[in-house]
């Protein structure tokens, strides 16, 4: 059941895929730049281009499909592709020993389903998302079947530090889920932590975060660069932060809301999420001061993942992003997901009270399938208590199967998105323009898509430079004399530059393609 599930999951999101579904962005575009690079042998980046920190390996799985397919969006999404139904098979296991089976196959379901939000978290090839949300829930499995078994081969050690030493280099924002298993590891793990399987587990962090910790060594300092963008000092009213973490980002981050919104109606899920993890926690403490000692052990791990999400959500909610940019934003919740079996566990224990079968059963293997509440507690439960989780329940999953076909409603507006693109690329090449000024979004999507045949310098909206991810691009356009000023109509660039063309610059003509205000232009080369 399971497996159909995940495949129905995967399949979903290769017709998406396929449909251009969600659409491309500049910073994919710039991925996309860095792949293209990489297997032409010109570049080999440790971090996203115009950053110290975010780590591309991610570009490294696509180079060699773009060398043999093109550079297609499709072909730079195929790794999220994989990286998905990895994913996905990683929260089965992670949920089946902390959990049961059933409730297993569940999450299954609950993973396979995608709205805008998630979809976009999970496909759109950037990397940093799909690849650490995959190394997240790896890092978690070994984690838990560490604290389970404690003297399993040393070479899991290994390949938990290796995975550690990965999320570190190439995204900070599963730093809390790096510190909870480490936590756990140590607490759990600890009469097994001989100093080879230490040494083991250093030498892994090493292998996994070399990139981050050569550059250091040699070039700028990642963490001062992070911190100064993380927004952590920007100011923000508090009452604005938590609506947009925990009213928005949640809701959005979990699947329940429409293409670049959130309705009313759907942020219910904020507040349940809290309360599902308060409700959690609260239950995984008692257990562990009363269970016995393989019970306890289970217990840790699912208060691990509470503490990863809760750890996740409290740094969003001390970034300025969360009051500034909540929309956008939520993505920064999407490591959650790993955490969301936790979440919803006590859903389905109401449920299974409800139905009268909440049994404990016990594996020999030590891997649990166990119900997780002690006795008395589940005596205790009342058919309140049950129907209440039947209604939140059924409130999910109505919410799942909406939010997922509003994407599919809105699909049509992606797909305008998609040919607009191509009608303004083909128009360029058509007039043999290969070097444009325009805005950061779009940018490195004409340079990605059009193999570099269109270099594009950005602007702001006051025709001013603009934040370049890949400079050479603004120092080849500036020495160029024909050039176009590629302006999206509705912008504030674009009027800007109908009341006051630059100076040293001429106006050739206008045409207006796609949605954009094209002018042909004769400007003055720029010397470096």
């Amino acid at each position: 059941m399971a497996a159909a599930l995940g495949l129905a999951g995967v399949l979903y999101r290769a017709i998406l895929l396929a449909l251009d579904v969600p659409p491309a962005n500049s910073d994919e575009g710039t991925a996309g730049l860095a792949a293209l690079h990489i297997g032409e042998g010109r570049h080999w980046p440790t971090f996203f281009y115009g950053q110290d920190y975010m780590g591309t390996f991610y570009s490294y799985l696509a180079a060699p499909l773009i060398q043999v397919f093109g550079t297609h969006w499709w072909v730079l999404r195929l790794p999220a592709l994989a990286m998905y139904a990895v994913f996905l098979l990683l929260a089965f296991r992670l949920t089946r020993t902390l959990y049961t089976p059933w409730f297993a196959v569940l999450v299954t379901a609950v993973l396979a389903l995608g709205s805008d939000r998630v979809i976009k978290d999970q496909m759109i090839g950037v990397g940093g998302y799909s690849d650490v949300a995959t190394a997240v829930a790896g890092l978690m499995l070994v984690s838990v079947l560490l604290a389970l078994q404690p003297d399993r081969h040393r070479t899991m050690f290994a390949g938990w530090g290796l995975l550690a030493g990965y999320i570190v280099w190439t995204h900070w924002l599963a730093l809390p889920y790096v510190v909870v298993a480490a936590l756990l590891v140590a607490w759990m793990s600890r009469s097994a932590l001989t100093a080879r399987r230490i040494a083991l587990t250093t030498s892994g962090f090493v292998l996994g975060a070399a990139p981050l910790l050569w550059f250091n060594l040699h070039h700028a300092n990642s963490l001062s660069v992070l911190l100064s963008l993380s927004g952590a000092t920007e100011p923000a009213a508090w009452p604005d932060r938590l609506y947009g973490a925990v009213l928005l980002g949640l809701p959005l981050s979990s699947g329940m809301c429409a293409p670049s919104r959130c309705a009313t109606w759907q942020m219910w899920w904020g507040p349940a999420y809290l309360t599902l993890m308060v409700v959690a926690a609260v239950v995984a403490l008692v257990a562990i001061r009363r269970a016995d000692p393989g019970e306890r052990r289970v217990q840790a791990g699912r208060l691990a993942l509470l503490a990863g999400a809760a750890l996740t959500l409290a740094a969003y909610v001390a970034s300025s992003s969360s009051a500034a940019t909540p929309i956008e934003s939520a993505r920064y919740l999407h490591y959650a997901m790993v955490s969301l079996p936790a979440v919803l566990w006590p859903l389905w224990v109401g449920l299974a009270s409800l139905a009268g079968r909440a049994g404990v059963t016990t594996s020999g293997d030590g891997e649990a399938t166990r119900g997780g509440v002690p006795g008395s507690a589940r005596r205790g439960v009342v058919p309140a208590v049950g129907g209440v989780a039947l209604l939140v329940a059924s409130l999910l999953v109505a919410n799942l199967l909406v939010a997922t076909g509003q994407l599919g409603v809105y699909r049509s507006h992606y797909a305008d998105k998609a040919d607009e693109e191509r009608q303004l690329l083909d128009r360029l090449r058509a007039a043999g323009l290969t070097d444009v000024y325009s805005e950061y979004w779009t940018c490195n999507r004409l340079a990605y898509r059009s193999v570099e045949q269109v270099r594009c310098a950005v602007l702001d909206e006051n025709l001013a430079p603009g934040f370049d991810r890949y400079r050479p691009y603004r120092d080849q356009v500036r020495q160029a004399e024909r050039v176009a000023y590629v302006l999206p109509e509705s912008s504030a660039m674009a009027g800007t530059f109908a009341r006051s063309v630059p100076a040293g610059v001429d106006v050739i003509s206008l045409e207006v393609v796609a949605g954009y205000r094209v002018y042909l232009c004769r400007q003055s080369p720029q010397q470096n």
